[in-house]
């Protein structure tokens, strides 16, 4: 992996330098820790780092939500979010402002969150120009010691892996899963709605995949195992999807 210039905004002084050895352990460079909105912003203009990492709870009167606005609007950089916070309430309003290359809660563990800025990084360079027209359907994940080209469409579903701080990525045309050093948090946001669907808390599904629901299973496109569908998420599930009723004598 290249070595990145990385941004860290966090008020608090311990733990932006936990951050900053963490970084710099993994071959990165920190060319500064801003602490505030208008520190953040002179870092971002002076420094021109290639990714930042923002805690969304700054002090002051402008949170890191605002502060992620204002450097986009001067230019485009992948920000990785850090919150204390586990509401979801937290999450949806940074993804109602922007579009966090990836978001970790506090406390994290140093390889997931090196993980996650550096496939944040990868993900990002891999994007086309505007001049080159729209994105390709793929990412890359991390898998064993590099990164692997998914392709999106071919995901049949994501579960998590019972024990581990890792996930198995099920894929049409593919006998077995991939094993992507992630958590299903973690990923969640690179397999949103309305293509994906978290049916339970340890499985995301494709939609576009589903081939049969008889009871409470569900068949997808090349799975031979049917998934079961919990009940309380079965009518959510049933109005994703354009269910034909029968009509009634």
């Amino acid at each position: 992996m290249e070595s990145l210039s990385v941004l860290i905004i966090e008020d608090e002084i311990l733990v932006a330098e936990d951050l900053r050895r963490t970084m710099e352990k993994a071959g990165h460079t920190v060319p500064a820790c801003a602490r505030s909105f208008n520190d953040a912003l002179s870092a971002a203009v002076t420094y021109m780092p290639d990714i930042v990492i923002l805690d969304i709870h700054l002090a002051g009167s402008r949170d890191g939500i605002a502060t992620a606005q204002e450097i986009l609007a001067h230019r485009q950089v992948p920000i990785v979010v850090l919150t204390g916070s586990t509401e979801n309430e937290t999450y949806i309003r940074a993804r109602r402002n922007f579009t966090p290359a990836a978001y970790l809660t506090k406390p994290f563990r140093a390889p997931d969150l090196v993980r996650m800025v550096e496939l944040a990084w990868q993900n990002f360079s891999m994007q086309p120009k505007e001049s080159e027209g729209p994105s390709q359907n793929h990412i890359f994940l991390p898998v064993e010691k590099g990164f692997e080209k998914i392709v999106k469409a071919e995901v049949a579903y994501i579960a998590t892996r019972k024990s581990t701080h890792s996930i198995h990525l099920f894929e049409v045309y593919k006998k077995t899963p991939r094993t992507v050093q992630l958590s299903i948090a973690e990923i969640e946001h690179y397999f949103s709605p309305p293509v994906f669907y978290r049916l339970s808390r340890s499985l995301i599904v494709n939609l576009h995949l589903v081939d049969r629901i008889e009871g409470s299973c569900l068949w997808l496109q090349d799975i031979t195992t049917p998934l079961v569908v919990p009940e309380s998420a079965k009518a959510d599930l049933m109005r994703k999807l354009t269910i034909g009723k029968r009509s009634r004598k």
